[in-house]
């Protein structure tokens, strides 16, 4: 009888054990039968794909992208040009009667400037003229005006060729102004370079005469 009971037990563990070699474990990816109770699994096979896909590139490089530089703001003063220097190359205050005076100088800079005024001849007295009112009587009145023949000139040449490049003066007898100059000085300029003569002429005048040019490119 004992013998009879360890057979079946023997018969019976070799059956559980054919059983559970039947059973196939399951595969990768797959829901299992058996879950926890009260629990619920779903898969749609929807749901959202946040992966980048990039292309390997065929005729391009890849490269950082351009980084704008930063340049910071300055403030450039605006450079004031610097005034041309004048130096005065020749002064003289003269009477005139009749004569005259010149000067040379080798302008290479332009404008060269001549500053002049003049004192002329002044005719001052009294005369005696007949009244054109009334009984026609004789009266005495007295005058005071520039001299008809006082004049002044200042002719600037070139040297060589005694070509005028400008002329100016004072005078009605020379046609000119009859402007001294003394309160603001009369102004003659020349603004074309080369060796230039400088002429000065006149009669029954005094004349003040100033000659200046711009010290760049001309005074060593």
């Amino acid at each position: 009888m004992k013998n009879l009971k360890t057979g079946i037990l023997i018969i019976f563990l070799i059956c559980s054990l054919c059983i559970a070699g039947c059973v196939a474990p399951p595969k990768p990816g797959s829901s299992s039968s058996s879950s926890t109770p009260g629990s619920s699994q779903s898969d749609t096979g929807q749901g959202v794909d946040t992966s980048t896909t990039t292309i390997p590139p065929l005729y391009v490089t890849i490269e950082t992208p351009y980084q704008t530089p930063t340049i910071p703001r300055t403030h450039t003063p605006i450079a004031t040009p610097t005034p041309d220097e004048y130096v005065p190359i020749y002064s003289t205050t003269q009477y005139f009667s009749w004569n005259a005076t010149a000067v040379s100088f080798n302008l290479t800079k332009p404008p060269m400037i001549i500053d002049f005024s003049v004192i002329p001849v002044n005719l001052t007295g009294t005369k005696i003229i007949t009244s054109k009112l009334g009984s026609k009587e004789e009266i005495e009145v007295k005058y005071d005006y520039f001299s008809p023949y006082s004049w002044f000139e200042i002719t600037v040449r070139e040297k060589n060729t005694g070509r005028i490049l400008n002329k100016d003066g004072f005078g009605s007898y020379k046609q000119y102004s009859v402007d001294t100059g003394r309160d603001v000085p009369r102004k003659l300029r020349i603004m074309q370079p080369g060796n230039l003569l400088i002429e000065m002429t006149g009669n029954q005048i005094t004349a003040s005469v100033n000659v200046s040019v711009i010290k760049t490119g001309n005074i060593n």
